[in-house]
């Protein structure tokens, strides 16, 4: 009936997903968040490492890196994307950025996810790419309107 509150150790840190299939759930995006580093935007993800123990989850991780923000902050609150955590080219005098690799494409990654999902049921739509850069953007969506089923299309409102 009740739940006994999250541990420091029932959260994961962005590099201890690095390379690990995942499912991004993603709950919620908040502007202005004030941090050690000034105010900054954050998205709210519940993730699905499936490369741990068969399925570790962890509910409510805080994702504050532009570019793990920006692929999944257009799937809030009902999207899911399957992807693995990696690191782009990091800038001179800078940390490599945080980044997903689509893992859609992979018939494993998605057989292994989907076997994840009948074991422990999850809610929402079916399994989203990353945001794609924003000049692939509007070809990306056709792409991605064209694939839906008509229950998808009347979900999102298409």
């Amino acid at each position: 009936m009740f739940d006994s509150p999250a541990t420091q150790t029932s959260s994961v840190r962005t590099a201890d997903l690095l390379g690990h299939l995942c499912i991004f759930s993603p709950v919620g995006y908040d502007t202005d968040i004030q941090t050690v580093n000034g105010a900054s935007d954050v998205v709210v993800v519940d993730v699905v490492d499936l490369d741990a123990d068969g399925g570790t989850e962890y509910d409510g991780v805080w994702f504050f890196s532009v570019g793990l923000r920006n692929a999944l902050k257009r799937y809030v609150p009902d999207g899911k994307v399957l992807a693995r955590i990696g690191q782009g080219a990091a800038k001179p005098g800078k940390n490599a950025p945080w980044i997903l690799l689509d893992a859609t494409g992979s018939a494993a990654d998605v057989a292994k996810a989907t076997a994840y999902v009948n074991r422990a049921p999850l809610t929402g739509p079916a399994y989203s790419s990353p945001a794609p850069a924003k000049s692939e953007q509007s070809v990306e969506a056709a792409r991605i309107l064209a694939n839906l089923t008509p229950a998808q299309r009347a979900a999102i409102g298409v």
